[in-house]
């Protein structure tokens, strides 16, 4: 593990989506890559009541939300990040698994496609109903369970385990 988690296994898998690896590595990458996520969602989570308020409650200039607006950015960038070294990770395994790299893109793509639904829905229902968003929520959920296998189950491109 610690020659994955060193600067040049780390450019290796992260940053580059040439090459092939293993199932334990996938699994390992896609857990520090989620890791970084969850806990950068919990924070927002924890902090974006602090991003909606009145004029009545604080003043125009306000310290706290200013800051909060400011790791909104930063959480964006840190999740466009985790993404893209998810997906470099992901297309070595589908390599390694004999199917096109660009798979890896789809869990990511489908991910964008869902989170647009769901905030034009409410937005404009007489265009897109509700039940378009949750069409596409179970388009992603499917992805995510292919993927899953795909990449974190089978050993061989014609085998399971």
């Amino acid at each position: 593990m610690s020659a994955i988690l060193s600067g040049e296994g780390f450019h290796f898998l992260f940053r580059t989506d040439k090459g092939v690896i293993a199932r334990d590595v996938w699994w390992l990458g896609t857990a520090l890559t989620g890791a970084v996520a969850f806990v950068a969602t919990l924070i927002w989570f924890a902090i974006a009541p602090l991003a909606k308020h009145g004029l009545a409650e604080r003043g125009l200039i306000d310290a706290a939300t200013l800051g909060v607006h400011l790791y909104l950015a930063v959480y964006a960038f840190l999740i466009l990040l985790t993404g893209v070294c998810w997906y470099n990770l992901t297309a070595k395994r589908f390599r390694a698994m004999g199917r096109a790299p660009a798979f890896a893109g789809l869990p990511l793509v489908m991910g964008l496609f869902v989170g647009a639904a769901h905030w034009v829905a409410p937005r404009l229902p007489e265009m897109v109903p509700q039940w378009s968003a949750t069409a596409i929520d179970m388009g992603l959920a499917f992805v995510i369970i292919w993927t899953l296998f795909e990449c974190g189950f089978k050993t061989k491109a014609t085998e399971t385990e």
